[in-house]
């Protein structure tokens, strides 16, 4: 007889890996990482306390409701970045979790190759490569984004930008 505590441990079977996890099931479980409920969080290391997210308020009237999420990455502490609080929007398409959920920053705008002049977060173009998975998380994608924030042209221009009120 297997005890419950090994069958947590094992690989999964082939049939356990075909299994589609239902996107509100996901969300909701990303929500409760998203608000630390019961101690919860997939943020790691040096991004806990720098990364906060949560879903966006919404109404009755709301077609989604957990299909639209905002939060706040603080820049990289000890360079000047770490003064500035980066805004962004996450939007999760129908297809989540099999399809990756849309980041897009709202400001201040910085020089990070994965970003467009539109704000939108390209994530084949991070360093290294984000390749999204339905096993990830929202908090994978926003930890792999802070992590490129070391480039030192991102953290120069991050500041000289805001300062200047560039906004997406």
């Amino acid at each position: 007889l297997n005890k419950p505590s090994l069958l947590l441990n094992r690989k999964p079977t082939s049939m356990e890996q075909k299994i589609k996890i239902p996107r509100s099931f996901k969300l909701l479980e990303e929500y409760d990482h998203a608000v630390g409920k019961e101690s919860k969080t997939k943020l790691s290391g040096q991004h806990r306390g720098y990364i906060t997210y949560g879903l966006n308020d919404y109404t009755r009237e709301s077609k989604d409701p957990l299909g639209s999420w905002r939060g706040i990455i603080i820049g990289i502490q000890g360079k000047q970045s770490g003064e500035l609080f980066y805004n962004f929007e996450v939007t999760i398409p129908k297809g989540y979790p099999a399809q990756a959920p849309v980041i897009r920053f709202k400001g201040p705008k910085m020089d990070l190759a994965a970003i467009d002049s539109s704000g939108n977060v390209n994530l084949g173009k991070l360093s290294p490569a984000f390749k999204w998975t339905p096993d990830k998380w929202i908090a994978d994608i926003l930890m792999a984004i802070r992590n490129n924030m070391h480039n030192p042209s991102v953290l120069k221009t991050s500041v000289q930008k805001a300062r200047e009120g560039n906004y997406f």
